[in-house]
């Protein structure tokens, strides 16, 4: 009998051994066994436990709702708007250019005797540049001078004659005909002569040699040299034709020149009176302050005031929504208790133009003492209560 008792004491404990072995088999323990019955069996008895923790969360936040009725409200940011002057700007980019730039010719044709001028050298207007050989005009005018005084003094006799009524009429009218016709031709010879010499046209430095001495020259077809004045630039940009309306003579612009370190604001001087058909935009031009650095061709950056306000209301760009019939509101807020829960309520806005630093102008719908919902506030709807966060997401509204 007890022998019997003991083989069955033997059975129940290793039945016992053998269960707890089976819970405490981790899955992947159960995978390794590749028994399907032993596979089944934890994926119930896991499905069991995930059922009883989901219905433990629920009773543990209904009680949390009891005990705490404020964490059931959105979390949000709230900012007040910027009452401030606004000015938008427009950004292009241009270039300095300079009205005098230019390839100097000789008005007359010739070898070039001589050249008085280097590459890199500043002249003043005026200044003597080159000279053209005169193919033996000087000596022309020397021979007509010397036909010229015998004219005269024919001139002089016949006019004495004629006056004495000695002679005839035709004789002295002929000596005083030949006498200016020889003075006009010395005349126009003369002007000719002196384009014999090349003078520069404005102040500025040779920026390029481009004939040497003793090369035949021919004007309009041979430069000599190429002249840039620098008292003359300024900074030309191209602007989008839709923007004609709001750019006129005297908006203000503010000028980067990024290759030296350098910004100033100057005023539209010039606008074109045509478009370009190519890109669709219109040609302005700025003036230049007067530094040494500044260069043709330099690359500039234009902002173009185009548009103030100076009583605008900023809010940032975030907080502006559309609802579904495409109008854009904000969500203000419309009042706090002491502990910072507060209802919201949406505001439709018209919105203008926006701020580099991510503001945007509200036209109106928005009074300027009421602040507006900044974070959160895309899942909220109107008349829900929220709490009321401290907004530290600073940004720059970059206003000029």
């Amino acid at each position: 009998m007890k022998q019997k008792l003991l083989v069955v004491a033997f059975a129940l404990v290793t039945a016992i051994s053998c269960n707890k072995q089976d819970e405490a088999m981790s899955v992947e323990d159960v995978v390794e066994t590749q028994n399907v019955e032993q596979i089944t069996a934890k994926k119930e008895e896991l499905k069991a436990e995930e059922e009883q923790l989901i219905a433990d969360i629920k009773k543990l936040e209904a009680e949390l709702e009891k005990l705490n009725p404020q964490s059931n409200y959105s979390l949000v940011t709230a900012v007040s708007p910027l009452d401030t002057l606004f000015n938008h700007y427009i950004k292009v980019q241009g270039s300095v250019k300079t009205k005098d730039d230019t390839q100097i010719f000789p008005e007359m044709s010739g070898q070039m005797t001589r050249l008085y001028v280097r590459e890199g050298q500043y002249i003043k207007r005026g200044a003597l540049i080159a000279t053209v050989d005169d193919g033996g005009l000087k000596q022309q005018i020397a021979q007509q001078q010397v036909q010229l005084d015998l004219a005269k003094t024919t001139f002089e006799r016949q006019k004495r004659l004629w006056e004495q009524n000695i002679g005839s009429e035709m004789q002295y009218l002929e000596a005083k005909n030949r006498v200016e016709a020889l003075e006009k031709g010395i005349a126009s010879m003369q002007q000719q002569l002196r384009k014999v010499n090349v003078y520069a046209p404005f102040s500025g430095s040779v920026e390029e040699v481009i004939t040497k001495q003793g090369q035949v020259v021919t004007p309009g077809a041979t430069p000599i040299i190429r002249l840039v004045g620098l008292g003359s630039m300024y900074v030309e940009a191209e602007v989008p034709e839709n923007f004609l309306p709001s750019i006129q003579r005297g908006t203000k612009v503010l000028v980067t020149l990024d290759a030296i370190d350098t910004e100033y604001a100057t005023t539209v001087k010039r606008i074109n009176n045509t478009i370009n058909p190519a890109s669709r935009s219109f040609t302005i031009e700025t003036g230049v302050p007067n530094n040494p650095l500044i260069k043709p061709n330099l690359i500039a950056n234009l902002r173009l005031n185009d548009y103030s306000n100076e009583n605008a209301i900023l809010v940032p760009q975030e907080t502006v929504n559309e609802n579904s019939l495409g109008e854009e509101f904000v969500f203000v807020v419309d009042s706090v208790n002491n502990e910072n829960i507060a209802t919201v309520k949406e505001v439709v806005v018209e919105t203008g133009e926006s701020t580099e630093g991510g503001w945007i102008e509200i036209i109106s719908g928005l009074d300027a003492d009421k602040r507006v919902i900044a974070e959160g506030a895309k899942t909220l709807a109107d008349g829900e209560e929220v709490e009321v966060l401290p907004y530290e997401n600073e940004i720059d509204p970059k206003l000029d």
